[in-house]
C-alpha cells in the first residue's frame, strides 16, 4: 500500500472507532452519536431548516432527516413553521436543552480519552491538516460536480 492509502485507511479507521466510542458512550443516556450532532449544532446556532442543518454539518439530507424523526420520536426536537409555509425550522425541546449539559459531559469524557496523549500543539496542527485534506475534498468534489453536470449537458444537447 502506498503512502496515501495508508493514510486514508487510518483516517477512515479512526474516525470509525470515534464514532463507536461515541455511540457506546451515549447509547445507555438515549441518543447515538449522529442524533448529538444535530442537537449540539442546535443548541450553538439556534432553529434552522432540516436543509440548512444537513449543509452546516455535512451529511446528506436523507441521512439528517432519518435522525430527525428518531429525534422527534423521542421529544427531543419540535419542527415549527417558518417565515415560509412550506418549510418548517427544527428547534430543541426543553427535554433536550434540560438534557444538553449532561450530554456535553458524557461526550468530553470520551473527547478527552482519545486526545489524551495530544499536546495542545499536536491537536492543533492535526487540526489544520485534516482542514487541508477537508478543503481538498471539497474542492475535488464541487470539480467532479460541474465536470458530472457539463458531460450530462452535453449528452441531451
Amino acid at each position: 500500500m502506498e503512502n496515501s492509502e495508508l493514510l486514508l485507511h487510518q483516517l477512515f479507521q479512526t474516525v470509525r472507532i470515534i464514532a463507536k466510542g461515541l455511540n457506546k458512550s451515549l447509547e445507555p443516556h438515549g441518543i447515538y452519536g449522529s442524533e448529538w450532532s444535530i442537537i449540539t449544532t442546535l443548541n450553538e446556532k439556534g432553529s434552522m431548516t432540516q436543509g440548512a442543518l444537513a449543509n452546516y454539518l455535512n451529511i446528506e439530507p436523507p441521512a439528517v432527516s432519518k435522525s430527525l424523526v428518531k429525534l422527534e420520536q423521542k421529544g427531543l426536537i419540535m419542527r415549527i413553521p417558518g417565515a415560509d409555509k412550506r418549510e418548517k425550522k427544527v428547534t430543541l425541546s426543553q427535554e433536550a436543552l434540560d438534557q444538553c449539559l449532561f450530554w456535553r459531559e458524557i461526550v468530553g469524557h470520551h473527547r478527552n480519552a482519545i486526545l489524551n496523549n495530544l499536546s495542545e500543539e499536536k491537536q492543533r496542527e492535526l487540526t489544520m491538516l485534516l482542514k487541508t485534506i477537508f478543503q481538498n475534498a471539497q474542492q475535488y468534489e464541487n470539480k467532479i460536480t460541474c465536470e458530472s453536470k457539463k458531460l450530462t449537458k452535453e449528452k441531451h444537447d
